[in-house]
């Protein structure tokens, strides 16, 4: 039986370039639920997201493209730039090439995060959960080392384990908010600790509603948030790697329906804000306007 060194050299890239994605979806998620903020700094877990997406796309490519390489022919270059080309696999190659061009457009479009919007940038990021789907398709279809059982359920589990810890974080917030409800009239107060306030900007990412940063390096931010906004405060009180914001009840519905109280830390601050911060104007009226 002949082999052939570049299927196999292909082959592993390919299995790589998945673990690598997988890893950085699981980093991804620990950023957006919160999970690592205790034990390591937003911008370390950022980064370290960034790094595995970057280094799972750029063999995802390789992988891509060596399979033009093998003497059988049967993949042409428009089969790994066009979905669903290929006269041989079109299912299998094509859902890997969508796979892969869903999460480099992802990937770029960091660059036009606030063009696009935070809350616009965040539903299209979602998209990967989608492109990860089709990448496990594409390995069991044209994966031909997929043909051994332990193998398959190897690309399986970790597709599966994502896809709950992802439905779960979005089913559990489907049912706090039927079940615990948003009580009518219900308010809270938002209170900025300045010395803890590192200003990296995470409360703007995640309620640019709420929180601005300002041209003198300054924050400012609604003091009084209404029942609408809550979802996002809460949020950005996760977010904040300096945990500098605080959320309290403020009236209205029942004071136990607000899910925590963020509070700064006591171990010393992560960068000391100006002497002349907060200025007395620091909070917006509910209209936006100052």
């Amino acid at each position: 039986m002949d082999i052939d060194p570049i299927h196999y050299l292909a082959a592993t890239l390919g299995f790589a370039s998945a673990s690598l994605l997988w890893l950085a979806l699981l980093a991804g998620l620990a950023l957006s639920r919160g999970w690592a903020m205790t034990k390591m700094k937003h911008t370390t877990m950022l980064t370290i997201h960034g790094l595995l997406a970057t280094l799972g796309l750029t063999l995802a490519v390789v992988h891509g493209f060596s399979q033009l390489t093998p003497t059988t022919g049967t993949v042409e270059l428009i089969d790994v730039v066009v979905p669903f080309t290929n006269d041989i696999d079109p299912w299998g190659i094509g859902a890997g090439v969508l796979a892969m061009e869903v999460m480099i457009a992802v990937a770029a479009s960091i660059g036009i995060q606030k063009k696009l919007g935070f809350h616009r940038w965040r539903a299209l990021h979602g998209t990967v959960f989608g492109a990860y789907t089709a990448m496990t398709g594409h390995i069991l279809i044209s994966g031909a080392e997929t043909g051994y059982t332990w193998v398959a359920i190897v690309v399986v589990l970790p597709w599966l384990a994502v896809m709950v810890l992802w439905l779960t974080g979005n089913g559990a917030k489907a049912f706090k908010n039927r079940f615990v409800g948003r009580r009518n009239n219900r308010t809270a107060t938002i209170e900025v600790n300045p010395v803890y306030c590192a200003r990296f900007g995470f409360c703007e990412q995640e309620a640019p509603e709420l929180f601005a940063l300002r041209n003198d390096g300054g924050l400012a931010y609604h003091a009084i948030v209404d029942e609408d906004k809550l979802e996002a405060a809460i949020a950005a009180a996760r977010a904040c790697p300096a945990r500098a914001i605080a959320l309290s009840h403020s009236g209205g519905g029942d004071p136990r329906s607000i899910p925590l109280r963020l509070v700064a830390p006591t171990d010393p601050p992560v960068s000391p804000a100006p002497r002349n911060w907060p200025p007395s104007d620091h909070t917006y009226h509910r209209n936006g306007r100052r």
